[in-house]
Parts: structure tokens; C-alpha cells; sequence
């Protein structure tokens, strides 16, 4: 009689653990990352005509890290038109976008940033019409966040912008995060209530095999 009611209890224990592993896995924990950009454009050389395209940083921007990957906004070139009868080329200007992180998860970050280089090339004469292309240069390295480290990184390279008769002129410019828990890893609660059940199902293995070994002797 003492043997089926451990068993029960045993079992009860088991099926609860489990139950409670199961509505952990269900939640997944943000990991909000708020950030803004920085920008310039050398206009010192490469440019023939009058200068056309401006940026528009980001500003109290964010995305959650939390599925590892994730599209970033870092704000928008824009393109203006060109005076009558005039154009303006574009010859590897160069341009750099500072990534600058604020927070994650409330917690403030300081003195962390990565620049982002790359070229303008190609022609705007009407505003109906731009050839202009920006190509991002991939990023080296990895920013470490404390619990994240994240890597900036540009899979197609290349944005071509969108002359001002289309979408006011505005085109953004995205980069890939893919980022990395820095923290030690915790298991599943599915993992822990398997393992919880293998224990319990090795103890009461042996407590019947220690029952049976003394009604034998």
C-alpha cells in the first residue's frame, strides 16, 4: 500500500514539474536594444554639380535582439531635386554612419559605437531620375552590449536611392544585427523536468528492487 502511494506521489511531482517546464518554455524575454546614428558625407571631393543628397540619422530607435537577428533602421537618405537642366555626379563620395547603443533592457551603455563606411556613386539629373547608389562596406568586429554581443552587417551591399519624385526621395538604410547571449546558458525547463523524470524513475526502480530483495530473503 506504501509502495502505490509513493509511486503516486512520485508521479504527481513529476507531472507538475512538467507542467510548469512547459508554460516556461512558452515565453521568450525581450531584449530591447535602443540605439541612434550619427552621419557625414565628405563633400570634399567626388562631387560634380551641386551637392543632392543629404542623411537623416536615426533617433530614439530600438529593435528586439531577441531572436538573434534582427533588421536596424539607421536612418534615410534623401534625395533632392536638381535644378533645371542641370545634374550632379557622384564619383566614390564617401559617407560613414556612427551606430551609437543607448540601453538595453533599461540598462544604460556607454562609450560603445561602430562606424559604418561606404561610397555614393552615380548620377541625378531630374527628379524624376537617380542612378545613385550607396555600397556599404561590411563592418569588422562586434560590439559587446554586457548580456549581448551584437555584429553589424549588410547581406545585399548596395542601396540604390530613389529619385525626389519617388517616395518624397527618402531611402532607408538597414543593416542586419545578429546578436549573441553573452550570459551563461540556463536549460530548458523541458530539459529539466526530462531529467527531473529520468531521477525519479531510477529512485523508484531501486526502492522496488530493494522491497523485492527483502521479501525474498
Amino acid at each position: 500500500m506504501s509502495l502505490t502511494k509513493g509511486l503516486t506521489r512520485l508521479r504527481s511531482a513529476v507531472l507538475a514539474l512538467g507542467m510548469v517546464a512547459g508554460a516556461g518554455t512558452s515565453v521568450e524575454a525581450a531584449a530591447i536594444l535602443k540605439y541612434q546614428t550619427a552621419t557625414a558625407i565628405d563633400l570634399s571631393s567626388g562631387i560634380t554639380g551641386a551637392n543632392l543628397i543629404s542623411f537623416t540619422p536615426a533617433s530614439g530607435a530600438g529593435v528586439d535582439l531577441a531572436s538573434g537577428s534582427v533588421n536596424a533602421g539607421l536612418g534615410t537618405f534623401t534625395v533632392a531635386p536638381p535644378a533645371s537642366g542641370t545634374k550632379t555626379v557622384y564619383d566614390n563620395v564617401k559617407f560613414a554612419i556612427t551606430f551609437l547603443p543607448q540601453s538595453i533592457d533599461g540598462t544604460a551603455i556607454s562609450s560603445v559605437s561602430q562606424v559604418i563606411t561606404g561610397v555614393l556613386n552615380g548620377v541625378i539629373d531630374s527628379p524624376y531620375h537617380s542612378t545613385v547608389v550607396a555600397t556599404f562596406d561590411q563592418p569588422s568586429g562586434s560590439l559587446d552590449l554586457g548580456s549581448q554581443t551584437i555584429t553589424l552587417s549588410f547581406p545585399k551591399g548596395d542601396k540604390l536611392l530613389v529619385p525626389s519624385q519617388s517616395n518624397g526621395g527618402v531611402t532607408t538604410a538597414e543593416a542586419l544585427i545578429t546578436s549573441t547571449n553573452s550570459e551563461a546558458p540556463v536549460p530548458e525547463p523541458s530539459t529539466i523536468a526530462l531529467v527531473l523524470t529520468t531521477i525519479g524513475g531510477l529512485a523508484l526502480r531501486q526502492r522496488v528492487n530493494g522491497r523485492r530483495a527483502r521479501q525474498s530473503a
